[in-house]
């Protein structure tokens, strides 16, 4: 992060850090640029042949690919940046070194590389100081400030023995063996002070000298001496140099070795990745999506936190993603000169047609995220101290993920500037002690002030200088939201066959690799998700009905409508109707259809299937039932009840006389010999009833002649002998014959 001209700046750390679940099921593998061990995830990857998986619900694609993100991966890149590679001051091969490194692991996951010089910038002088015989704290390549007063080795340097000559203002603080060696001694603000320290330590025999704050906490110094010194190197260190130093000299003799370089006029460099839309392999239409870092590092500082983490972060979203297919542009920037006013950003800015810049979704800029320095929180910051729609999908992106620490305000000094500058909707992304004016934060004009962490900006910006814990924030926010917006935005718009649309609907979705569960539908019948490019089978599901819609192919942000069926089938049953009579061995067929109002595939189900024909071969009711079900899974059922009779033919008027006490036949047929026990329990029966009206007058009864006793057959007939009773004299009487098959018989009979 540029250093303001106006105000120093700190940064803070977490207190407690909740609420975020981290996917940690990884294997390791050696990535194919740099020599770095990065961690993959062991499950599938997306394959466009994969067989479906329906056995366990995949997440939806947001939670799939945030439960990717490592950051363990992102701390081994930072250790190559900020240790391997040490401080990377603009313009100086480091830089560069650190450029290329980014771009061989992109290009191992696939992204088109381009290195950017642009240029040239201030002339650099440097010190690298390394050891043969010691681990250096904060990593084997220190950096010094190389002074103009004294020699320019070249990469070849000069290689001894270090004492401490302390002040170096009089000859005791030099050891007797100082010849040859390098003489460490304390920086001082004045001039002669420093000119007789250096002076002191040629004229016996020094072969470097470095200068080093002895006390507080300095970045390395640059300075000139009134007496130059053009035959050995002299260099400046910082104060943490000073105790390293003397700390490993207080455990035995200490070797380094000091190479000089002045960099006149040189070049910065840019590395753009670049991983073209499926649709658009030329990119020039696609829209893009962008994270960007910066490389370098101050003088002396190697940068873990300011900013390889940024780099840290951006590289493992390239990794995870790279794994998609996509509609969208993603461009992974890392940028030099930072430090020097932004000056990569602009030139890369610079570069980009009007037609190009119209094309970025956004710029996400992540500078310094990851410090344990407690104070510090998670903060998105734009030039004008608005949310903007970067702000605005990271909050989306915590919110879906359960963080809620993110807070926005005003600050430009990143490389968000020079994208802000021209119009595209940028953010920086940065742990920080910001403290607004008043508490929620207030972003005006002058937004807030701020502190850095203590290492901000020191030769103590290394490892210890940074936290997996809120880098993974970071990845789950800042990687949430970017990844969010490279896949395609879908919206699953589900609605009945009457056109309503369905709140609370479950959707699911499978892409050829398993059916994913993205949630319920809200109160307007629609669920958003994002998919990348893929052809997609979407179910909804609703009151237990399934509507599918197959075949979807995602290339690009659109809606999916899928309408439900929550209509049952129709039943149209012709044969048998409810209430139907039959003779008994009579020849008919059922008849009926059922139909589906949305889909016309259903599945309908018959007593006996539509033309077969009916049970007539026993008497008595029968019931007939047809079952429809659609593929939504709606059902329906009808049933009805018809009856089936014995072909009755009587021999008897529906009116007789007779003598009371007598014997009065009554003939009939039934189509053919049943036996004789085709009479319903009970039956026959008779009963008073008026002459005139055939009233009952009484309660019916038994015959006397129950059972089998009165009744024969033969001739084709059957011949039932009824039994009258004298005390019947000058009245009335109805017989009911009911039969076994449902059906009643009646005839009156007067009696004198």
């Amino acid at each position: 992060m540029r250093s303001s001209l106006k105000q120093p700046r700190r940064f803070k750390r977490l207190a407690a850090i909740g609420g975020l679940a981290v996917a940690l099921s990884f294997g390791t593998v050696s990535a194919a640029a740099g020599g770095v061990q990065v961690q993959e995830p062991s499950g599938p990857g997306l394959t466009a042949d994969a067989p479906m998986v329906t056995s366990a619900l995949l997440p939806d694609y947001d939670s799939e690919i945030v439960d990717q993100f490592n950051s363990a991966n992102s701390v081994n890149h930072i250790r190559h940046l900020a240790v391997d590679i040490g401080p990377r001051l603009n313009g100086t091969p480091q830089e560069r070194e650190g450029a290329e490194y980014i771009g061989g692991i992109l290009k191992s996951y696939g992204f088109e590389v381009t290195l950017q010089q642009w240029g040239p910038v201030s002339t650099k002088r440097v010190a690298k100081v390394t050891s043969s015989n010691a681990d250096l704290p904060g990593g084997p390549n220190w950096q010094m400030a190389a002074s103009t007063s004294g020699k320019f080795t070249g990469d070849t340097g000069v290689k001894g023995q270090v004492v401490d000559a302390k002040t170096g203002q009089s000859a005791a603080e030099f050891p007797a063996d100082t010849e040859g060696k390098i003489v460490l001694m304390d920086y001082s603000t004045t001039a002669t002070v420093r000119n007789t320290a250096v002076v002191n330590a040629v004229n016996r025999g020094a072969i470097a000298v470095i200068l080093a704050y002895p006390t507080g906490n300095s970045a390395p110094p640059s300075f000139t001496l009134t007496t130059p010194q053009p035959e050995i190197p002299v260099i400046g260190g910082g104060s943490a140099h000073s105790t390293w130093i003397r700390g490993l000299l207080a455990k035995g003799p200490l070797t380094l070795t000091i190479a000089t370089n002045e960099y006149a006029t040189p070049m910065g460099t840019n590395v753009i990745g670049i991983r073209h839309a499926v649709g658009d392999p030329t990119g020039t239409t696609a829209p893009i999506v962008m994270v960007g870092a910066h490389i370098d590092s101050v003088l002396g500082a190697p940068g873990a936190h300011d900013d390889a983490s940024g780099n840290g972060v951006s590289l493992e979203v390239a990794r995870v993603l790279s794994q998609y297919p996509l509609d969208k542009e993603l461009r992974i920037g890392g940028f030099g000169g930072e430090e020097g006013g932004l000056l990569g950003a602009k030139a890369y800015v610079n570069t980009l047609t009007a037609a190009e810049r119209a094309r970025f979704v956004g710029e996400w800029q992540m500078d310094m995220v990851g410090t344990p320095y407690e104070p510090a929180r998670l903060w998105a910051l734009t030039p004008n101290g608005q949310s903007n729609y970067v702000v605005q999908e990271a909050y989306n992106a915590a919110a879906r993920f359960g963080f809620d620490g993110l807070r926005n305000c005003r600050l430009g000094q990143s490389d968000h500037q020079a994208f802000y500058d021209a119009g595209i909707p940028s953010s920086l992304f940065i742990w920080l002690d910001y403290r607004p004016p008043t508490p929620p934060a207030v972003c005006g004009p002058t937004g807030g002030t701020y502190v850095t962490e203590p290492q901000y900006h020191k030769p103590t910006d290394t490892m210890d200088n940074i936290s997996p814990e809120r880098l993974q924030i970071t990845l789950d926010v800042v990687g949430g939201a970017v990844a969010h917006n490279a896949l395609n935005a879908v919206t699953v718009s589900a609605l009945s066959d009457a056109g309503q649309p369905l709140a609370g609907a479950p959707v699911r979705a499978d892409c050829g690799n398993g059916l994913r569960n993205l949630g319920t539908t809200g109160a307007d019948g629609r669920l958003k998700a994002v998919f990348p490019h893929a052809t997609c089978d979407f179910a909804v599901t609703v009151e237990g009905a399934v509507a599918t819609e197959r075949g979807v192919s995602i290339s690009g942000d659109q809606t999916v409508k899928v309408t439900v069926d929550l209509t049952e089938p129709t039943i149209s049953l012709t044969r048998p109707t409810g209430g139907a009579v039959y003779a008994l061995g009579t020849a008919t067929a059922a008849s009926y259809r059922c139909e589906d109002n949305l889909s016309g595939v259903v599945t309908c189900v018959g007593t006996v299937p539509d033309g077969s024909p009916l049970d007539t071969s026993t008497v008595g009711f029968h019931e007939f039932t047809v079952n429809a079900a659609d593929r939504a899974g709606n059902t329906a059922s009808q049933k009805v009840t018809y009856q089936v009779v014995y072909p009755w033919d009587a021999y008897f008027p529906e009116e007789m006389s007779g003598k009371a006490g007598s014997a009065v036949p009554i003939k009939f047929s039934l189509g053919g010999d049943h036996g004789t026990g085709f009479f319903a329990p009970g039956y026959p029966a008779s009963q008073p009833v008026t002459c005139d009206t055939g009233k009952p007058t009484g309660p019916a009864e038994p015959t006397k002649n129950p059972g089998n006793s009165g009744i024969s057959y033969g001739g084709g007939q059957y011949n039932y002998v009824w039994k009258t009773d004298k005390s019947w004299s000058d009245t009335c009487r109805q017989l009911e014959l009911k039969l076994d098959d449902g059906s009643s018989h009646f005839t009156t009979i007067r009696l004198k």
